[in-house]
C-alpha cells in the first residue's frame, strides 16, 4: 500500500499501528457475509437436523470467506480510513491535515 495518496498527498498511516483496527471491521464484514449467506440458504434451501444441509452451507460459506478475503481486507481498510479521514472536495487548494505521532 502506498504511503500517501497519489492525488491529494493524504498520508494513509495516520499513526503507528493505525491499521490494526481494520481487523474489527473485517470481522464485522465476515460476520455480515456469513449471516447473509445463512439467511439466503435457509430461505432458499432450508435447514434440517435430518441431513447435512448445515454442513454444506458451512463449506460453501468457508469457501466464500477464503475467496473473498482479499476484497474484504481492502474494503475494511477503506471503511476504517473513512472513519478518520473526511473527504475534502477542495483538496487541491487546502493543505493536507496531518496527525502528529
Amino acid at each position: 500500500m502506498p504511503e500517501k495518496c497519489a492525488v491529494c498527498g493524504q498520508p494513509f498511516e495516520l499513526e503507528p499501528g493505525f491499521w490494526y483496527g481494520t481487523g474489527y471491521v473485517s470481522y464485522a464484514l465476515s460476520v455480515a457475509l456469513s449471516v447473509t449467506t445463512f439467511v439466503a440458504w435457509y430461505v432458499l434451501i432450508g435447514m434440517s437436523v435430518h441431513d447435512n444441509r448445515f454442513f454444506v452451507w458451512m463449506g460453501i460459506n468457508i469457501f466464500l470467506l477464503i475467496v473473498l478475503q482479499p476484497w474484504l481486507m481492502r474494503l475494511s481498510r477503506v471503511i476504517y480510513l473513512y472513519f478518520f479521514v473526511k473527504y475534502n472536495p477542495d483538496h487541491k487548494q487546502d493543505a493536507v491535515e496531518t496527525h502528529s505521532h
